[in-house]
C-alpha cells in the first residue's frame, strides 16, 4: 500500500470522526432544550389545575373585566339578594290594643236571647284604627265580671284560630258562646262588665254588657257550655 493511500484513509476516519463529534453535539444540545421545555411545563402544570373554588374565583373576576355571565358564586349571591326584603316594619305587623277598637254586634245584627235555656250567641267586633294594615288571629281572652263582683275567666273552644289581615278601616269578629240560666235554683252570674283583651296583648277593653239576664255559673266545670271562639272563626 502507497503512502498516499494510507494518508488519503487517514483523512477520511479523521473526517467521519469529526462528523460524529458534531452529529453528538448537535444531539446533546436538543435534549438540554426538550429538557428545559419539559421542566417548565412541569411547573405550569399546578396553576391549570386549580381547585373548584380557585376557578370559580377565576371566571367571575374575568367575567367582570368582560362582560361575560357571573360565575357560579356570583349567581348564588345574586339570587340570594333578590330574595332578602329591606329591614323595616312589616305591613302584616301583630294588631296591638292601641290600633284597635271594640264593640259588640254582627254584620247581619242578631242578639242572644237570654231568656232561653239552649245555648246562645254574642259577637264581638275588632276594627283597625290605626294607619297600616295589621294581623290578627288566636283568641282573645274574655272576663266576666258579675254584678255583684264575681269574675269568670272563659275557657277557650276547640275551634282551630284563622288569621286574618285587617287594613285600615276593616274589622272581624269573635263569638262568645253563652249557656243562659232560668231556673230559679241555678247558681247565676249577672254579667255587668265583660273584659276583652285582643290575641298576644295585656292591654284590655271593658265592654258593659247589653243583654242582660244570667248566665249558667259553670265556672268549675271541665266543659262549661259558655266560652270564648278565636277570631274570625266564622
Amino acid at each position: 500500500m502507497s503512502h498516499h493511500t494510507t494518508l488519503h484513509r487517514g483523512r477520511k476516519t479523521a473526517a467521519a470522526t469529526l462528523i460524529a463529534v458534531v452529529a453528538a453535539a448537535a444531539l446533546t444540545a436538543c435534549d438540554g432544550k426538550d429538557g428545559k421545555d419539559s421542566k417548565a411545563g412541569a411547573a405550569a402544570a399546578p396553576s391549570a389545575a386549580a381547585s373548584p373554588a380557585d376557578a370559580s374565583s377565576s371566571q367571575e373576576a374575568a367575567g367582570q373585566g368582560q362582560g361575560a355571565p357571573a360565575g357560579p358564586a356570583k349567581t348564588a349571591r345574586t339570587a340570594a339578594a333578590k330574595h332578602t326584603s329591606p329591614a323595616g316594619p312589616a305591613a302584616g305587623a301583630r294588631c296591638t290594643t292601641d290600633v284597635l277598637k271594640a264593640g259588640w254586634g254582627a254584620d247581619g245584627g242578631g242578639r242572644p236571647d237570654m231568656n232561653s235555656d239552649q245555648q246562645q250567641t254574642a259577637t264581638v267586633w275588632l276594627k283597625n284604627i290605626g294607619g297600616r294594615t295589621c294581623t290578627l288571629g288566636g283568641f282573645p281572652g274574655v272576663r266576666i265580671t258579675g254584678t255583684h263582683g264575681t269574675a269568670w275567666d272563659l275557657p277557650r273552644s276547640a275551634k282551630k284560630p284563622v288569621a286574618v289581615r285587617l287594613k285600615p278601616g276593616a274589622h272581624t269578629t269573635f263569638t262568645l258562646t253563652l249557656l243562659p240560666s232560668t231556673s230559679a235554683g241555678d247558681r247565676k252570674i249577672t254579667p255587668g262588665v265583660v273584659t276583652v283583651t285582643p290575641p298576644d296583648e295585656k292591654k284590655h277593653f271593658q265592654l258593659k254588657w247589653p243583654y242582660g239576664g244570667a248566665l249558667l255559673d259553670q265556672s268549675g266545670a271541665t266543659h262549661p257550655g259558655t266560652y270564648v271562639n278565636p277570631v274570625n272563626a266564622g
